[in-house]
């Protein structure tokens, strides 16, 4: 009954919105003769309380782009910016140089998907409510909802991509957000009348999950040589493991274990970045990247900023999107907001911290089960979402599921190069190999995957759209 009124609600909301698709005639600084359409502007979630959800929609630079698919785009947080990082920073069309102007990004993601970036939840970037009490307490069922009404009313406004193929992907804590919006995408459909949202599978990079697991770094830290013999011991025998957040905060409230993670931050050094611990600083860059909410949580450490390729682009994005001209030119700011676009977290946004504690992979084994295929990776140089954490769980859902694994654990390549290790899990059908689940690595790469390692990025995003395994030989 509660599903039938939920669904009842988007279709009277659908009645009220007024939503905004429009074309980007050119974006200030942009390399001449581009091949491909941009859209920006608004999608109203809620008429009533004047919500809206700020997007960049980027087509294919193809001859007809409705024959490739469609990928939502969500960055973590909780309550960072898609356009800021998935956009700008790490695989859409353009980057910011030092000369103001933007660069080519050679290995966009829309050479191969017509890439959708959202702006959520409201209290993000340039998205907004006029109801000042919606941005208090907002949490990842709220979070969820705003996303399903703001897809079903972005096909109102695309009605051209209502039956293109959906993937979802997004990292770090859009570990919460995507499979929560697949779970509904999903209990959305069975109320359709016969037009599903055709959504294809998932893929997460550097994902939370698990609060227990997803963030227990002790042993990644040791084995890269960031903590010494002695500190290691100590995390082990002194300081139990935090069952919750509050310990987590709190250290565990004991003496014992605030005096170890005091040794372990000064072994650290402040100029260590949990997000890529091989990342040379930016002296000049003071912002805080996605995650922000995972380095405030340890009271005793310094704030770390996350920036990943290169150290200072962070800046330039930031100055970029405050350009009143650049926001002419996205359809953004309608409203004058009062205040600067940020990275992460507006000054109104009040997101509830005990949400990183739900656990993620039951939502998972449900996709799995409702034959949604799920790709996880992990770049082998992110301290705060290590490669080990994420693997423990995809063994989980492996025994969970009792799949089998088609091949061996091995090698993948970006063209002449290893761009990490994979392993492909599934079950056979009527005597074919049926792949639901796929677990890989990327070399080198950072807690922003298609940013630090651009290319295999871009590599492991086509394999994952196409269905395909991950190249396991040498291309030339």
């Amino acid at each position: 009954m509660q599903l039938l009124v939920y669904f009842t609600f988007i279709s009277c909301l659908l009645l009220v919105s007024r939503t905004s698709a429009e074309p980007i005639t050119r974006l200030p600084g942009q390399p001449p003769n581009v091949a491909f359409k941009q859209y920006s502007g608004y999608i109203v979630t809620d008429a009533k309380h004047g919500r809206a959800l700020f997007y960049y929609f980027v087509e294919v630079g193809a001859a007809d782009p409705l024959l490739h698919p469609l990928t939502l785009w969500l960055n973590g947080g909780p309550g960072c910016s898609s356009l800021g990082f998935g956009a700008f920073m790490e695989h859409g069309p353009f980057q910011p140089g030092e000369d103001g102007y933007l660069v080519e990004n050679q290995f966009s993601w829309n050479l191969e998907s017509n890439m959708l970036y959202v702006e959520s939840p409201i209290g993000v970037g340039f998205s907004y409510s006029n109801t000042s009490s919606d941005y208090i307490g907002v949490n990842d069922t709220f979070t969820a909802e705003e996303n399903l009404k703001f897809l079903v009313n972005w096909f109102k406004e695309f009605p051209e991509y209502r039956h293109s193929d959906l993937y979802l992907t997004g990292e770090s804590y859009a570990g919460h957000y995507v499979p929560q919006l697949a779970a509904l995408v999903l209990d959305y459909n069975k109320q359709s009348n016969g037009r599903p949202i055709r959504l294809k599978a998932v893929a997460l990079g550097n994902p939370l999950l698990d609060w227990e697991i997803s963030v227990d770094n002790t042993e990644f830290l040791w084995s890269h040589g960031v903590i010494s013999d002695e500190v290691l011991m100590l995390r082990k025998t002194v300081c139990s493991r935090p069952r919750n957040l509050k310990e987590y905060l709190h250290h565990n409230s004991s003496k014992e274990c605030i005096d170890v993670s005091l040794k372990q931050d000064m072994e650290i050094g402040a100029y260590t970045n949990f997000g890529d611990l091989i990342l040379p600083r930016c002296s000049s860059t003071s912002l805080f990247g996605q995650s922000v909410f995972l380095e405030k949580f340890d009271a005793e450490r310094t704030m770390r900023s996350v920036i990943t390729g290169d150290p200072c682009i962070q800046d330039r994005i930031h100055q970029y999107l405050n350009k009143p001209q650049v926001q002419e030119a996205l359809h953004a700011n309608a409203t004058d907001l009062p205040y600067l676009w940020e990275f992460c977290g507006g000054p109104n946004l009040v997101y509830q911290r005990e949400n990183l504690e739900i656990n993620i992979i039951p939502l998972l084994l449900k996709l799995l089960r409702s034959g949604i295929p799920l790709l996880l990776y992990n770049g082998d140089q992110d301290a705060k979402i290590p490669l080990t954490q994420t693997r423990i769980i995809a063994n989980m859902l492996v025994k969970e599921m009792k799949l089998v694994p088609f091949g061996n654990y091995a090698p993948w390549f970006d063209k002449m190069q290893i761009g990490g290790w994979t392993q492909s899990f599934g079950q056979e059908r009527k005597g074919k190999n049926m792949t639901f689940f796929t677990f890989a690595t990327v070399r080198g790469a950072a807690h922003e995957v298609p940013y630090t390692s651009p290319s295999p990025g871009l590599t492991l995003f086509r394999a994952f759209i196409k269905g395909s395994p991950l190249p396991r030989t040498i291309a030339i």
